[in-house]
């Protein structure tokens, strides 16, 4: 499968903020986490904790070692960076001291318009693929990507507009369009008290072959973190229409509450809580059996914020009740992870895991257990020069029947900044499939070479 790793930062994620101006921002940027679960505010605008005096009995204005991401329920989709055919996973350079000033010099300036800071890119490649069962491919593939963002002293607005498309020029007939929108607001109330909205729309071919799906998100949030406990409430709502089955289209409603031991300290624990419903427009095609239901989940889990390793980890278990007698629950364990760190100045490590519940509309199959995780290894050649590899594995389980595919990806690429605005780079991919179906395994491979223009 095609694999933009170097050129281009995914347009289905947000950029770490050693893409963010630093040049505007003077000192040296604070390093952020790619969260699994949808990564739409990144923790880099929480206020710092004010200094105040021994009389000051102020409530302490919020955390910045609590991430600000919004809560996300197994019902919600995968983020698209997980799940579409076309990856574009962007590795970032360690944001360390010593490297700082050399780095900047290859960061893009963007443009200011007001209070806001707006950063476009446009990236161009050609590749080469090999299927093992539909043959070999020469392809095309153009993405581009436009980000502005707020610099306000309080509160934010941020919002990101992307697309890509692929098109065969020889071999495997086929085109493969994406695209990704987003809106994402913080208001802090008080010091203690923050409020937070989003709404999206993504455009993405699912892996599981059901076809290109539209989903409509939004979410609203409550933050407080006051003394020694933090408090955090999520409820988002997703609606998912898949153009080539319209069996598949189905609304999710979801709320969660994270109670977290607010301490300051480089550990905190947390426990986690949460319900969803899931509501299908008609019966399956394959049986004639809706998928609508009901469930929950809960999990415990620890952050961790330091200088070089920030992140977090939980573990819990997931249940979801289908109304049709015929149908099996689903139910399992569930994970989540995103975890950063600066092993080294030159060197970053991070690792990223995700459980969902996939509806689908296969016969006699209540929905799909999936769960991801991969980790990625970004070493720092040059301020401008770096090689990344990684590699990810999804196992889908089917409920209900005995069907489970497993998925290994293995990635690996060299990028190269001529200046600020343009950067070459070179990256492989190897897929391998395995699936218990007859007729299921595959591999695929694939190399690009892409040229990127950011401004």
């Amino acid at each position: 499968m095609a694999s933009v790793l170097l050129a281009v930062p995914s347009f289905a994620q947000d950029a770490d903020d050693t893409d963010a101006v630093p040049a505007l921002k003077g000192a040296l940027p604070a390093k952020t986490v790619d969260t699994a679960a949808d990564p739409s505010l990144d923790n880099t605008d929480t206020a710092e904790p004010s200094k105040s005096s021994d009389t000051d009995f102020a409530i302490p204005p919020l955390r910045a070692s609590l991430p600000s991401d919004e809560l996300r329920a197994v019902v919600r989709p995968v983020p698209p960076s997980q799940s579409a055919k076309l990856p574009a996973v962007a590795p970032s350079l360690p944001a360390v001291t010593r490297e700082a000033d050399a780095r900047a010099e290859y960061e893009p300036l963007g443009l200011r318009l007001g209070s806001f800071v707006v950063n476009a890119t446009s990236s161009t490649g050609i590749g080469l693929r090999h299927h093992s069962t539909q043959g070999n491919e020469t392809f095309f593939r153009s993405t581009g990507e436009l980000a502005a963002r707020s610099d306000w002293d309080s509160n934010s607005v941020d919002l990101r507009v992307g697309g890509a498309f692929r098109r065969s020029l020889a071999g495997i007939d086929e085109k493969l369009p994406e695209g990704d929108a987003r809106i994402a607001g913080r208001f802090d109330v008080t010091g203690a008290d923050r409020l937070t909205a989003a709404a999206g729309w993504t455009l993405r071919d699912d892996t599981s072959g059901s076809g290109k799906e539209n989903t409509f998100s939004g979410s609203l949030g409550y933050e407080r973190f006051g003394g020694l406990i933090g408090l955090k409430t999520g409820l988002g709502i997703d609606r998912t229409v898949n153009e080539t089955d319209g069996t598949l289209d189905n609304t999710a409603l979801s709320l969660s509450l994270r109670l977290s031991h607010d301490s300051g300290a480089v550990l905190q624990p947390f426990v986690e809580v949460g319900a969803f419903g899931r509501e299908f427009d008609r019966p399956a095609s394959g049986d004639g059996l809706s998928r609508s239901g009901v469930g929950g989940e809960a999990k415990v889990g620890v952050t961790v914020a330091q200088d070089d390793l920030t992140g977090e980890v939980a573990l819990g278990y997931g249940y979801e009740w289908l109304k049709e007698d015929g149908l099996d629950d689903i139910s399992g364990l569930i994970g989540s992870a995103s975890l950063s760190w600066d092993a080294t100045e030159l060197l970053r490590l991070t690792a990223t895991a995700t459980t969902s519940f996939e509806p689908t509309s296969t016969a006699r199959a209540s929905g799909v257990l999936k769960r991801i995780g991969g980790g990625t290894v970004t070493y720092a050649l040059a301020p401008n020069a770096f090689v990344v590899a990684g590699g990810e594995l999804t196992l889908e389980d089917y409920v209900g029947i005995d069907r489970n595919v497993t998925t290994t990806a293995l990635k690996a690429g060299v990028g190269y900044k001529l200046n600020r605005s343009v950067e070459l780079g070179l990256d492989g991919e190897h897929k391998i499939v395995r699936s218990s179906e007859a007729g299921g395994d595959y591999t695929d491979s694939s190399v690009t070479a892409t040229l990127t223009l950011r401004q």
